[in-house]
């Protein structure tokens, strides 16, 4: 958390929340919502393509960053190239992949920026050529220094904030419902097997999620 919030990898933060969150893999990962000083925050093309990519690099100029970004950017393949993907929801990616050949940045003020996806030679093979269409958006930095999946999302308008505060307090993808005629005995131990990753986190004294600011309700008295 320190890189965007403290050292200002993406520029000087003000304020920042996130959740951690655990799927069905059992596996954590966070979704972090990071507000930018007001001189910081991304208002051009050039400001975003500084700081967030989505693109394969070259092996040739830079093989490390090359090598992770195949190995944790790609998304699918999906779509018609492979109807079959997990995220393939009535012939269409959930995630709108493949995307369009882009030469240049362009701002969108309804969601996310449209990123720089240039046509190349630049090619990756999983099953299938991957191409510029199927990187997920990645900052150079923090991709090598942690060498690891770490989305960057630009979020340039009100309605790409709100959804991110939504998603980030969503509750658990895990949800029991029982209905019977008969008084149902609770199996302790399934249950502990079906959210023992949860509890672990909490054991282990991490939180669940977190704020830079939290809003307080002040009671306002009206005098009659």
């Amino acid at each position: 958390m320190d890189d965007p919030t403290v050292h200002g990898a993406l520029g000087k933060s003000i304020a920042q929340v996130y959740a951690i969150e655990f799927q069905n893999h059992g596996l954590p990962h966070a979704h972090i919502l990071i507000v930018l000083l007001a001189a910081d925050k991304f208002s051009t093309s050039e400001h975003i393509d500084k700081f967030v990519r989505a693109e394969i690099p070259s092996s040739i100029e830079n093989l490390r960053l090359h090598e992770i970004v195949t190995k944790c950017l790609m998304h699918g393949p999906c779509g018609i190239y492979n109807p079959g993907a997990p995220c393939m929801e009535v012939g269409q990616c959930k995630k709108m992949f493949p995307k369009e050949f882009r030469t240049e940045t362009t701002m969108n003020v309804s969601v996310y920026p449209l990123y720089r996806r240039c046509p190349s030679d630049t090619t990756f093979v999983r099953g299938r050529e991957m191409d510029n269409r199927f990187v997920v958006p990645y900052n150079p930095y923090l991709l090598l220094k942690y060498n690891a999946h770490i989305n960057i999302e630009v979020c340039t308008s009100l309605r790409a904030v709100k959804y991110i505060y939504k998603y980030i307090y969503k509750r658990f993808d895990c949800a029991n419902m029982v209905l019977s005629v008969e008084q149902v005995q609770s199996n302790q131990i399934v249950n502990y097997i079906d959210a023992r990753y949860v509890r672990m986190w909490r054991l282990l004294g991490s939180h669940m999620h977190d704020r830079s600011h939290a809003v307080m309700r002040l009671p306002v008295h009206h005098s009659n």
